[in-house]
């Protein structure tokens, strides 16, 4: 099976890149996204259309934000 990759965007730092493969007898299956941590480059979700791995890119960093923000706030009320 061959697989190519092409980055399709970026969305808040997140690089989503297509996948092409080819199955065992050289037909294409469909094409694949994945949405990338933009710190370390580890794989976060697999998705089968490009605006599912956007809406996740943005989900997950409104999350990041929403703990930092509560941990923030932790702090600020223990001082």
């Amino acid at each position: 099976m061959r697989c190519k990759r092409y980055p399709e965007t970026r969305v808040f730092g997140y690089a989503i890149e297509r996948l092409e493969e080819l199955d065992e007898t050289g037909l294409p299956r469909p094409p694949r996204f994945e949405v990338m941590c933009p710190k370390t480059g580890a794989v976060l979700g697999v998705f089968d259309e490009v605006q599912a791995a956007k809406r996740f890119a943005i989900v997950h960093e409104l999350r990041t934000i929403r703990e930092g923000t509560q941990r923030l706030n932790k702090d600020i009320r223990a001082a």
